[in-house]
């Protein structure tokens, strides 16, 4: 990975981490790669010439198992697990500083996370802690939460991977995460959001947060 102290193509982490979470949550709800089983949408909005995003899940617990066609000599930045929130999306906030709180408490309390490359177990990833910088997120028309389009002020916290840019041919990289979820308007999300539905009740029961994700690439 690149050290976290690097600003990779003159950006440091934080930067894109915003990136990322602007790219996932920018896509529509039909074609969102983190709604997606097989990876066939892993491609949309792949607009930087040196990275490429890989999504994570909304909640699962059986591994997901996509494919992606990545190109060659891109690097690749995604998260294992993170915590997004907006003024669009927390709408009982009313300052920076309580959303920069809010997602940094959801991320006080990850249990677990792992990553790996064709394999090999990516180390030391607590140290890859990120906290964003803030900034505008555009949520599209039919957005994957029950929020209004439109560009609203977004931070994101969480733990991220960013690649160098791997050889070409076939490689796997599988991610997992859980965290326990202890704030109500965190919960209410949740357990309320339509995009979040088929694990309500999951959700509830465990009062955890969990993802397990297996990208098998192709590098050309």
């Amino acid at each position: 990975m690149y050290p976290l102290s690097s600003k990779p193509f003159g950006k440091s982490w934080e930067e894109w981490a915003a990136l990322w979470c602007n790219w996932l949550l920018s896509i529509p709800k039909p074609i969102n790669p983190a709604l997606d089983n097989t990876g066939a949408n892993c491609f949309h909005n792949q607009n930087n010439q040196n990275v490429w995003y890989l999504a994570g899940s909304f909640y699962n617990e059986k591994t997901i198992v996509r494919k992606c066609k990545i190109p060659k000599d891109r690097s690749i930045f995604f998260a294992i697990l993170d915590k997004e929130d907006s003024f669009a999306e927390d709408l009982d906030l009313s300052t920076r500083e309580q959303l920069k709180d809010r997602a940094k408490r959801s991320m006080d309390k990850v249990k677990h996370l792992e990553a790996s490359v064709d394999g090999i177990q990516l180390k030391n990833l607590y140290d890859y802690r990120i906290q964003s910088t803030y900034f505008d997120l555009s949520f599209p028309k039919d957005p994957v939460y029950d929020v209004k389009s439109g560009i609203t002020c977004s931070v994101v916290n969480g733990y991220f991977v960013f690649l160098k840019p791997l050889p070409p041919g076939n490689h796997k990289i599988h991610f997992a995460g859980e965290l326990l979820i202890s704030d109500d308007k965190v919960k209410d999300q949740l357990t309320t959001d339509p995009v979040f539905l088929p694990f309500h009740n999951k959700i509830k029961d465990s009062q955890c947060f969990k993802l397990e994700v297996t990208y098998n690439v192709v590098i050309d």
